[in-house]
């Protein structure tokens, strides 16, 4: 499927892994110019050489996403290499799992910053361009938690501050929905479920079965059975749903909250 946004700019940050890995490739296969963001340099090089190995374009840019004052640079270095992003996809850095009084002020100061106040430094530098050009994308990958809390009783492990501040950046994702679509502009947040996403994904859920008292095969059977699909995502089936709502087609979509999860969500929330 030609997604209609040949020489469009596509900043993405968290593109060297995962999600954002797939989505940065499935952008340049599209004729994008990409512009990669994530603090390793490696990670950076070995992605910008694949997505030019099949045909695209892209830099990398390595930069800190817990710096409010990285998003203006990551911005400056996108309009040095290419110009000003027209696609922009935020891959906040998740806050860790725990219960309530396993963190402090602190650490619930920090998870704000990151997914609420990270975004609207990103969304202030990218902004006027598009509002320049009355043409935008703007992609959140998300959580599950902006829309019902995780629960330790199906869970087996706590979430206190994603469930806080994850609605929160849903809030604000949604609120510039409505202000910036008469620029043509789209802003949507697409919930990954459970996705295979590589060794530290399995380290967390070793992680969770320790802290459950139980070995990991019995807790992933146990916790699979949880999932109506019965296994984990793979970023493939989230990295393509975030490149389509990118698309030129995709400009009737916005303000919205997609849920990649296998139906975890509606079987259990």
């Amino acid at each position: 499927m030609d997604l209609g946004i040949r020489d469009k700019v596509a900043l993405v940050t968290g593109g060297t892994h995962g999600m954002g890995r797939v989505t940065a490739e499935r952008l340049g296969e599209n004729g994008a110019l990409i512009v990669v963001v994530a603090r390793g340099k490696a990670g950076l090089d070995e992605t910008v050489s694949a997505i030019a190995a099949k045909g695209g374009k892209a830099v990398g840019v390595s930069a800190d996403l817990t710096d409010l004052a990285a998003y203006d640079y990551i911005v400056s270095e996108a309009k040095k290499a290419f110009g000003a992003p027209d696609i922009a996809i935020f891959t906040p850095v998740a806050p860790p799992s725990g219960g309530f009084d396993a963190f402090d002020d602190d650490a619930f100061d920090e998870a704000y910053l990151n997914i609420v106040k990270a975004f609207r430094h990103f969304a202030k530098a990218l902004v006027p361009a598009m509002k320049d050009r009355r043409w935008g994308r703007i992609v959140t990958i998300g959580s599950g938690a902006a829309k019902s809390p995780a629960r330790a009783s199906v869970l087996n492990f706590d979430y206190i501050l994603a469930n806080t501040v994850r609605p929160a950046g849903l809030g604000l994702s949604r609120s510039l929905a409505d202000e910036l679509g008469p620029h043509g502009i789209t802003v949507n947040t697409v919930a990954p479920g459970f996705i295979d996403t590589g060794p530290a994904y399995a380290a967390f859920f070793d992680q969770c079965a320790a802290d459950a008292g139980m070995a990991i095969g019995p807790f992933l059977d146990d916790f699979l059975r949880r999932i109506p699909a019965n296994r984990f995502g793979q970023p493939e089936e989230v990295g393509s749903l975030v490149a389509f709502l990118c698309s030129r087609d995709a400009g009737y979509i916005s303000g919205q909250y997609i849920v990649a999860d296998g139906g975890y969500m509606q079987a259990y929330h």
